[in-house]
């Protein structure tokens, strides 16, 4: 039997509990499963929904219920003033990674410059900052060749961004960047958060050294590879940032610490040292 929007969407917010977020959820997934946007769902409850629509949307239903993260439901996840696909190959865009973007937006913008993304997952990163800075070459890099083709997806049209498969810097000998960043995995393995991570890839996440092996790895491998003006710009753990700058003082580089918005040490940029 035929059900109206307005019934579809009753019945799918009261499975998930009926609440002003279970409402939010049900109105995307029947949006999703039905091709219609907020607005047309909220004018055109007594429409009715075909069989295979309604059963689609049960399923999504389901799948929501048993913990699957909104963002792979729907397949994307907004990012900046982007959206972007994303699948459990990557990583969901987190807004607290806007702060990388912001801190590169807002250095002085004097001409083009090489930008290498490291671990780029989805593409969010290299994806957006090739967006805003056309005259730059970016080149957006992972070892997961799947998310290296959702990256592609996202950046697709973009001539100033280039894809390349890899670990980290190890296969870029010889060449140096302006700019090096990186949202590397940080949390460590015993770390009580990651049940409630269980979805995303978890190579994207877990990092071995109480969260600290990549970090540590990316900052030194850089030293060889970033130019005398450019400059090192990682995400990290909110306790991990005394670590990180350490770290950076033994690389050789001063550094400059940030927070995010939730005033939780986020982000560290590590820079050369002026020589005395």
């Amino acid at each position: 039997m035929s059900k109206s929007i307005g019934d579809a969407l009753t019945i799918a917010s009261a499975a998930l509990g009926n609440d002003p977020s279970d409402r939010r959820d049900a109105a995307l997934l029947l949006g999703h499963a039905t091709g219609l946007s907020h607005s047309q769902l909220i004018a055109r409850p007594e429409t009715l929904i075909c069989a295979q629509q309604h059963k689609q949307l049960q399923e999504l239903i389901e799948q929501r219920r048993l913990g699957q993260p909104m963002a792979y439901l729907l397949g994307t996840k907004a990012f900046w003033d982007l959206d972007f696909k994303v699948t459990p190959d990557t990583l969901i865009p987190r807004p607290e990674t806007e702060l990388l973007i912001e801190i590169i937006l807002s250095q002085p913008h004097t001409g083009p410059k090489t930008l290498i993304d490291l671990g780029t997952g989805s593409g969010i990163i290299a994806a957006t900052i090739a967006q805003a800075r056309p005259d730059w070459s970016v080149i957006a890099t992972d070892e997961s060749f799947d998310a290296l083709r959702v990256a592609q997806h996202n950046g697709a049209g973009m001539r100033n961004l280039n894809f390349v498969a890899g670990n980290w810097l190890t296969c870029f000998g010889g060449v140096t960047f302006d700019i090096i960043v990186a949202n590397p995995p940080y949390i460590d393995a015993l770390d009580a958060h990651l049940p409630a991570l269980v979805y995303e890839p978890r190579s994207a996440l877990v990092s071995e050294d109480d969260g600290f092996r990549d970090l540590k790895g990316i900052i030194h491998q850089s030293t060889a590879l970033l130019a005398d003006s450019g400059y090192l710009l990682l995400e990290h753990g909110y306790t991990q940032q005394a670590a990180v700058t350490r770290e950076m003082a033994l690389a050789g580089y001063e550094s400059t610490a940030y927070s995010d918005l939730a005033d939780n040490p986020r982000a560290v940029m590590g820079y050369r040292k002026e020589a005395s």
